[in-house]
């Protein structure tokens, strides 16, 4: 009797153990979906998806947006993951353009010294 009463209270423990780690990971997966969203709308990941466990946490949130305003920094130059690829793909075109111009330039020059030789 004893004995089955022991592995009761260890299922039992392994139980809510299970339960309190199954709901955190739900917790970090609501969170990482919601900053990631932020992120896709241009904020700063963790403007709007803060969770605060303690007071104190709170508090420190609150000195430090007060140093960001006094700083000028509101976290708004943050860009978006869409904004970013079309600079990079400008980027890119931009860089395409200058090559082309490149080879051009060493295509004429190739043609000179043939023409020169001759």
């Amino acid at each position: 009797m004893g004995v089955i009463a022991i592995v009761f209270f260890f299922v039992t423990i392994i139980i809510v153990i299970s339960n309190i780690h199954d709901e955190r990971m739900k917790k970090m997966k609501i969170e990482a979906a919601l900053r990631e969203a932020e992120m896709d709308r241009g904020y700063a990941p963790g403007t709007y998806s803060r969770t605060f466990s303690s007071r104190q946490s709170y508090k420190e949130f609150q000195k430090e947006m007060k140093r960001r305003k006094k700083s000028g920094d509101d976290g708004a130059a943050f860009k978006s993951e869409r904004e970013e690829r079309e600079e990079l793909e400008k980027g890119i075109r931009d860089l395409e353009k200058r090559i082309e111009n490149i080879d051009l330039i060493m295509k004429e020059k190739n043609r000179k010294r043939e023409g020169g030789n001759d």
